[in-house]
């Protein structure tokens, strides 16, 4: 007895096909009770199923129950991608590369100030209006450096002694003997603020460009002819012309006196912008072959952020004799300003009476020097810078320059050769 049909099979559209054929035979008078011709063979043996394909039905797929910590867990993922990555990527990439291109449409951006930021502050040439970096030609210092023979082991040794003394000190020193050409050195090329011996290159220049222009054909700068003291010029800390009316007109050669003798910073500030400002007084410098001399700003430069070393300014007072450095009338003139300083507390505090000196001084609250060039009574001469850093306004500073002076003095003109 043929199995009635499942439940689960069902018949597809071929089944309501066949049977309206097959009604539609019947009833045409065409059933003769040959077979139909066009009816599908019996492929499952089934009496019931005239001819009709069955096919099984798919299995249905049994729900999942929810997992409440697999849901847990990509409800926090989910989250923290919201919170976190979405937010991340739209302000470092959405925004800067796409949106920002709409907000910012008529901004445009001028590349070089990201590439060469330093160009805004620093730069050695132009071009068309523009600052720019150009490699610098290197030529012949014009000054002629210091070559020593040989080092004073002797005095190098007594000084470092004295140092140890005054831990709480860091001296820079420089001495050159013109007898035996040999030198003392400590901590001579590291930079130290400059104080007023930035004055002394200021001075130096003075007289460099007027001897330039000289030579170029056109008016050297007139030592009578007179500047004009105005607010821009006037400023605080040493020297009395800050206090004299604007308006005023002074000699450059007695600009020059008053900057030297009595250390004024505003005439100082006359003088600089005559020469052509700090860029100049630096592109000197760096002509001369003073590495370390830096002018950044105008006076009172009370953060000390201009700069020298002792053996640029030991080379620059060795230059002041160099006939091709300076002729005779400017090397005159520059002796004259320096043989009369009214600060002697220092180098010149421990020189006997009868040694002479020229000389300048410097004084900030961090550091406190003096450079100068001795001249002995014997005949001996020789170059002394000796620059502190100190604690601020600490005076054992000045000491330790006066007993450095006196120890100088003493291995250089007392003991001749024995170094």
């Amino acid at each position: 007895m043929p199995q009635p049909l499942r439940k689960n099979n069902y018949y597809s559209r071929n089944y309501y096909a066949a049977q309206n054929y097959a009604y539609d035979y019947a009833n045409s008078g065409c059933n003769t009770g040959y077979a139909n011709p066009f009816a599908r063979p019996n492929i499952n043996n089934n009496p019931y199923s005239n001819n009709v394909v069955m096919h099984p039905a798919p299995k249905r797929r049994a729900k999942r129950k929810l997992n409440p910590i697999k849901a847990l867990f990509s409800f926090c993922f989910l989250a923290s991608v919201v919170y976190y990555v979405i937010p991340y990527n739209f302000s470092l990439y959405f925004e800067p590369m796409i949106l920002n291109r709409f907000l910012n449409k008529n901004i445009k951006l001028n590349a070089k100030e990201y590439i060469m930021p330093a160009t805004k502050h620093f730069s050695n040439a132009e071009l068309n209006g523009e600052k720019i970096f150009v490699p610098i030609r290197q030529s012949g210092k014009q000054m002629t450096p210091l070559a020593p023979s040989g080092r004073m082991l002797n005095l190098e040794s007594e000084l470092i002694d004295l140092s140890s003394k005054y831990p709480h000190l860091k001296p820079s020193i420089y001495v050159w003997d013109f007898t035996s050409s040999r030198s003392a050195e400590i901590n001579s090329t590291e930079t130290y603020p400059s104080a007023s011996i930035i004055k002394l290159p200021i001075l130096i220049e003075l007289f460099r460009k007027s001897e330039s222009l000289k030579k170029a054909g056109e008016k050297p700068i007139d030592l009578n002819s007179k500047l004009l003291f105005d607010e821009i010029h006037r400023t605080s800390g040493s020297g009395g012309l800050q206090y004299s009316k604007a308006g005023g007109y002074y000699t450059i050669d007695y600009l020059a006196k008053i900057m030297i003798q009595s250390s004024d910073n505003s005439a100082t500030n006359m003088l600089l912008e005559e020469i052509g400002g700090m860029d100049a007084l630096n592109s000197a410098s760096r002509k001369w072959g003073l590495s370390s001399t830096q002018m950044s700003n105008w006076l009172p430069d009370l953060k000390g952020t201009n700069t020298v070393s002792t053996k640029d300014m030991a080379t620059l007072l060795y230059n002041i004799d160099n006939p091709k450095f300076l002729n005779e009338k400017s090397k005159y003139m520059i002796k004259q300003y320096m043989s009369n300083v009214h600060n002697n507390t220092l180098l010149h505090a421990g020189l006997p009476k009868k040694a002479e000196i020229l000389h300048k001084t410097g004084d900030i609250g961090t550091m406190l020097g003096d450079a100068g060039i001795i001249y002995a009574p014997n005949g001996r001469k020789y170059i002394a810078v000796v620059m502190v850093k100190r604690p601020f306004n600490d005076y054992s500073a000045r000491d330790f320059i006066q007993q450095s002076s006196k120890i100088i003095y003493d291995n250089i003109v007392n003991n001749d050769f024995d170094y």
